[in-house]
């Protein structure tokens, strides 16, 4: 059931800004290197593109929904870009988090916000285990459906054409 998810992560502010052990990537110089090459890089404000293309893509493969978790401001389209069937789960006080706040109305996705690692985890899998529950519950209405389906059809298709009707008179 879980193939019907797609979960899309972007978390380049956490990673380069908040990352509690920065040693490897300060040592690397990758944050003033990130710094210098945020405005040039397409990656943030081709977002919005790249999920349409996810979307594009899925639809072709059935009903899908897309869990996007962000916390840059560069987020904040893509997050717009979602339908009412998606989640969007903005880190709470980054960027994105501030930006849909001040109109969440402007957002289709169902929104749920995270603090810290666990509780993403936490929020992450309970999204994931109640889209599980929901298809599971179409799936088997489907089955039921489809079977009653069969059996009004057989039935009406097992007679041949109606007879004319019939005049009486008085």
């Amino acid at each position: 059931m879980a193939a019907a998810i797609v979960v899309v992560f972007d978390f380049d502010k956490t990673i380069i800004d908040v990352d509690g052990d920065n040693w490897g990537i300060d040592e690397l110089g990758f944050t003033d290197l990130f710094n210098q090459l945020l405005p040039t890089m397409p990656w943030n404000s081709l977002m919005g593109l790249i999920i349409e293309r996810i979307q594009a893509s899925i639809s072709k493969e059935g009903s899908k929904k897309i869990i996007y978790l962000g916390d840059g401001a560069g987020d904040y389209c893509p997050s717009l870009k979602l339908t009412e069937a998606d989640y969007v789960m903005p880190r709470k006080n980054f960027p994105v988090w501030g930006l849909i706040s001040k109109n969440p109305l402007l957002v289709k996705a169902e929104i749920h916000e995270w603090i810290d690692g666990e509780e993403m985890e936490r929020v992450l899998l309970q999204i994931i285990e109640r889209i599980s529950r929901e298809e599971m519950v179409c799936s088997n209405s489907a089955q039921l459906f489809s079977a009653d389906c069969k059996l009004q059809t057989l039935s009406t298709a097992s007679h041949g054409a109606s007879p004319q009707a019939l005049s009486v008179t008085q």
